[in-house]
């Protein structure tokens, strides 16, 4: 690989013989020279950090998370034969936090042309902004999910800090944010005002309460996405106490490893980050660990990829069209795995759309989705769509 994008990093002082034979860390390639010609052919992940807390509101410290999330995450058993993961370090801290975004934006990029998982290690939440920048240069329609208990939005909308970055990625031009959603916000932390400007949006976003009542709701979500953020403010104080946001609600323990495995078997996320760890606020070390078993289910989930879409190979999908007086396209064509279950639907736009949308309008889905459908009623998730879709 070329070696440019290594002049951005500090490389990780670990190595394969800090663990034990059978850990994760065991099998992890180390990158220790600036210098090195490395062929990253056959190579899964990517792990890098960004320990930047300059934009963190009130959580000063969640820059020295990542090496604690490492050690946490490779002493783990490795149960996966056949995933390689190389460790690229650190993001060199910038003279300003711009600095700091453009070379995590240049790291990511070139690890994502490498068609590499990245696997970001915070530092503060605003990171996602370097993180949806990396897409940027593909020039495609780029979908990203929050896993936050807030919205991320600022009132003025000129000032960048972990609380309000989603202001410069909806701003940014030239965009190419298609769809946003966001997963267990709890409704006390956010105003009325944010609320309404996700729906104008027609953005999904999914309250503590219903995203846990049904997880297999929010999975299509998560494998619609491309880019996935999680804030650890998002699990509750209990499983997660090392953050200066933590509360008495979030998402369990067990939880939020869910929602990791759905990130790992989305045959279309490439990056997740995770955000706001505290380490100075942990005890025990419980959040570390968690992190730690957080991203175990993501490789888990990542083992068992299958590459399915049903325009890829259509004998591995039961196809169910859905016709009523509901809609005035012709009615919805569902899709549903025969392997795994799991359901997408198709979208329709105008034939001067498709060039810059068809990506996006083979939409994942869940069974909940066709059950309102076959019910005579437009499923809301296809109703956002098309609207971005004609926007």
């Amino acid at each position: 690989m070329g070696a440019d994008f290594l002049l951005y990093l500090n490389f990780c002082k670990m190595s394969k013989d800090d663990f034990a034979h059978d850990a994760i860390g065991n099998s992890v390639l180390f990158v220790q020279d600036e210098h090195s010609q490395l062929s990253l052919d056959g190579y899964n992940f990517a792990v890098i950090g960004i320990p930047d807390s300059r934009n963190a509101l009130n959580n000063d410290g969640c820059d020295k998370a990542p090496d604690i999330i490492r050690q946490n995450f490779y002493v783990l058993n490795n149960h996966f034969e056949n995933i390689k993961i190389v460790d690229l370090g650190n993001v060199k801290q910038g003279k300003t936090i711009e600095d700091t975004y453009a070379a995590a934006k240049t790291v990511i990029n070139s690890l994502l042309k490498m068609k590499l998982f990245v696997i970001i290690l915070g530092g503060s939440n605003d990171m996602l902004y370097a993180n949806y920048l990396a897409y940027e240069e593909m020039r495609q329609m780029v979908n990203i999910t929050s896993v936050d208990s807030r919205f991320d939005l600022s009132d003025d909308g000129q000032h960048i800090d972990s609380q309000s970055y989603f202001n410069k990625i909806i701003a940014h031009s030239p965009n190419y944010l298609f769809d946003y959603s966001v997963i267990g916000y709890q409704s006390y932390y956010v105003n009325k005002k944010s609320i309404e400007l996700m729906d104008s949006l027609n953005f999904d976003t999914y309250r503590l309460g219903v995203a846990r009542s049904n997880m297999a709701d929010v999975e299509p979500s998560i494998r619609n996405s491309d880019i996935v953020s999680i804030d650890m403010s998002s699990v509750k104080s209990s499983d997660a106490p090392a953050n200066a946001y933590s509360s008495p609600n979030g998402f369990s323990g067990d939880e939020i490893c869910t929602i990791t495995r759905f990130v790992g078997c989305s045959d279309k996320v490439s990056s997740v980050g995770i955000y706001e760890y505290n380490p100075s606020l942990d005890i025990d070390l419980r959040t570390a660990k968690l992190i730690g078993q957080m991203l175990w289910y993501l490789v888990d989930g990542y083992n068992v990829r299958t590459g399915e879409l049903p325009n890829k190979d259509s004998k591995k999908f039961i196809k169910y069209h859905v016709n009523s007086t509901a809609f005035t396209q012709g009615g919805i064509v569902f899709y549903k795995s025969k392997q795994t279950d799991r359901w997408w639907m198709e979208v329709e736009c105008p034939d001067e759309l498709k060039a810059r949308y068809s990506p996006q309008m083979l939409v994942s889905c869940s069974y909940n989705d066709y059950l309102t459908a076959s019910n005579n009623s437009i499923p809301e998730r296809w109703i956002q769509v098309y609207k971005k879709l004609m926007q």
